[in-house]
């Protein structure tokens, strides 16, 4: 194993850093130089390898021209493509997640949310893994590349978030909570996503890439409530108030709920009355879809954010509801399409594109002849 690289240190600063120009001085370069010389430090001897170099996209970025490979050792620490991903969240990624579109909230995940990353590796990894599916998105001659590279980070932080959930602290909740609102943009913008080329056709899991989804993030949040006076606490508080608080208004008229209480004939169907425990799966299921549009709709009638709302209801449903949509059930299938229908709302997110979309049509294709008059509706909404 290589010695560790001596990290000298003048008073007028760190001398790899100034030896590479990099002035300490703000908080995106604080960040820089901690993994420069975390990466310089566990590096060990070896010899350049050459790998195909990555195609650029003509699309002009602000962050120049992707790193040569062939200049990149072989290393398990960081190395440069993981810099420019760096850079590329607090320049751009940070303000685009599902919980830092408003600027009350950018300096949470642009700064704060990466430092505590430099302490939670899965985190961390989280937020690299996103930025490469951004980036990707972005340069779409780069897709490969970052696409694998995304993946491995992925990989590697839900291995180790799995590990972390089975002992949840004061110490790592906070992360756990910021990696589960990263997690959404991460479901959804994988190289699965339907709206890539070549995707929409041969892509067959769009509903498991859900379920998957849905079971992880109520994962997350049912380890997270031992710690919620932690959370209520610290700086990610904002995001809990925000999710969680019901927006009322009297003599709002909320577009478009006549649809979705029309879903509780479902419950009363012979098939499913029967069964009270179903019955019950889906009724409930009803009507926290019927509270998230009321939210949606009085929040984007005062101009807020509706993004965090939208995704509240995985948490909020049954666990015998997600039990019938996994069997595949035609009535958990017809409720998660109107699901879909306010998903589209979200459909100009760049992790989101497509997806409202194809998830109806998926159902669509599933279900019998009889089950279609229940979609039209979705599928007028989503353009299938």
């Amino acid at each position: 194993m290589g010695s560790r690289r001596s990290h000298t240190k003048s008073r007028n600063g760190c001398t790899q850093c100034k030896s590479r120009r990099i002035k300490v001085n703000k908080p995106f370069t604080s960040l820089v130089h901690l993994i420069i010389c975390r990466a310089s430090s566990s590096q060990q001897p070896s010899t350049p390898t050459t790998h195909p170099a990555p195609s650029h996209s003509s699309t002009t970025s602000i962050i120049g021209p992707p790193p040569n490979a062939s200049t990149i050792p072989r290393s398990s620490g960081l190395d440069v493509i993981d810099l420019e991903l760096l850079h590329h969240y607090t320049t751009f990624t940070y303000k685009t997640l599902p919980s830092g579109a408003t600027s009350d909230q950018h300096e949470i995940w642009q700064i704060q949310v990466v430092q505590l990353g430099f302490q939670h590796e899965f985190l961390l990894r989280g937020i690299l893994a996103v930025a490469a599916l951004h980036l990707s998105y972005l340069h779409p001659r780069r897709r490969e590349p970052l696409a694998l590279r995304a993946s491995t980070h992925q990989s590697i932080a839900v291995k180790a978030l799995h590990e972390v959930l089975n002992r949840v602290d004061p110490f790592n909740c906070v992360a756990i909570f910021a990696f589960s609102c990263i997690l959404v943009a991460l479901t959804f913008a994988a190289p699965t996503n339907p709206a890539l080329p070549g995707v929409q056709d041969g892509y067959q899991g769009a509903q498991k890439e859900i379920l998957d989804w849905f079971h992880m993030v109520r994962g997350c949040n049912s380890v997270l409530q031992t710690q919620w006076g932690t959370l209520s606490r610290s700086f990610l508080a904002p995001l809990l108030h925000k999710a969680m608080t019901q927006q009322t208004a009297p003599s709002h008229d909320v577009h478009d709920s006549d649809r979705v209480t029309d879903l509780l004939r479902l419950c009363s169907s012979e098939r499913v009355a029967q069964d009270r425990e179903t019955a019950n799966a889906y009724a409930l299921a009803i009507h926290q879809l019927l509270n998230a549009y009321t939210q949606v709709s009085i929040l984007s009638e005062r101009k807020q954010d509706f993004v965090p709302v939208i995704f509240v209801w995985p948490i909020a449903i049954p666990q015998a509801y997600l039990k019938l949509l996994g069997e595949r059930k035609p009535e958990a299938m017809v409720i998660l399409a109107h699901y879909s229908a306010l998903l589209q709302r979200l459909d100009d997110q760049w992790f989101m594109k497509g997806w409202a979309r194809y998830l109806v049509k998926q159902i669509e294709t599933t279900l019998g002849e009889e089950w279609q008059p229940w979609l039209c509706w979705p599928k007028e909404v989503t353009g299938v």
